[in-house]
């Protein structure tokens, strides 16, 4: 009875097209890339590790049709408001990033321009709370800079 309820269950779970979290299902020209990145190191390893996860390889020589090149985030904080005294109350990070999907045989390249925003308070009586705030902010949108590039490659027509 047990494995007639959990045959039941997978087959439930299959069916209904759940899968787990954070997989996309890249189209097969995606598949076997190469990754050229000017990203910070830390961007470009979550990056590669994404890809890699959803079933992308990366040759280590140059027998990959795909190149993936990823220009440098672009990072603005602005101020958004101030407080009574004129000390910034909040602040606005703004994330840009330019991508190009090449497919070198066919000669076929595609530019996607990426964006983010964050907002997140000033602490005025504590700078390494705000600090720590940024940062985990900052972490923030680049994780979602690279859902937003997962979710183009899955859609990626070459």
């Amino acid at each position: 009875m047990k494995q007639l309820l959990i045959t039941l269950v997978i087959l439930s779970t299959t069916a209904c097209g759940w899968h787990l979290r954070g997989i996309t299902q890249l189209p097969a020209s995606v598949q076997v890339m190469t990754l050229e990145s000017q990203a910070s190191n830390r961007f470009t390893q979550r990056l590669k590790q994404q890809l890699t996860f959803n079933g992308v390889v990366f040759p280590s020589d140059a027998s990959a049709n795909v190149r993936l090149k990823i220009a440098p985030i672009s990072l603005k904080r602005l101020t958004l408001s101030v407080n009574s005294l004129g000390q910034a109350a909040e602040y606005e990070l703004n994330a840009e990033l330019t991508v190009r999907l090449v497919q070198l045989a066919e000669g076929t390249d595609v530019e996607w321009q990426l964006s983010g925003r964050r907002v997140f308070s000033n602490d005025i009586n504590s700078v390494i709370a705000t600090q720590s705030e940024e940062k985990t902010q900052r972490q923030e949108l680049e994780n979602d800079l690279i859902r937003k590039l997962m979710n183009r490659l899955k859609k990626a027509q070459l």
